[in-house]
């Protein structure tokens, strides 16, 4: 009877194994899933910054601009001033 319970103990640990072997399993499956899931979001969101960061330069490109031909217009009114020449100077031609 001894040998039946020595043999018979080793099938519940094997078993208990096997379970403890499958749950790690689907644990790194799902956690596979879970690191692609990131990084096709993050992916995503590193695309989205450069399309916005792209869009805000030339915004910001633009209003620079403006304000060099707002500068350059108000450097002329006052250098016309100083020279004595009062006369409105001639609106610049834009190419």
């Amino acid at each position: 009877m001894e040998d039946n319970k020595a043999t018979g103990a080793g099938q519940p640990e094997a078993n208990w194994k096997d379970k403890i072997s499958d749950k790690a399993e689907k644990i790194k499956d799902k956690a596979e899933d879970v690191w692609d899931n990131a990084e096709d979001k993050a992916e995503e969101a590193w695309k989205d910054a450069k399309e916005k960061a792209e869009e805000w330069k030339e915004i910001a490109e633009d209003k620079l601009d403006d304000l060099k031909d707002g500068a350059k217009k108000l450097w002329g009114k006052i250098t016309d001033k100083f020279d004595g020449d009062d006369s409105t100077p001639e609106p610049e031609k834009q190419a």
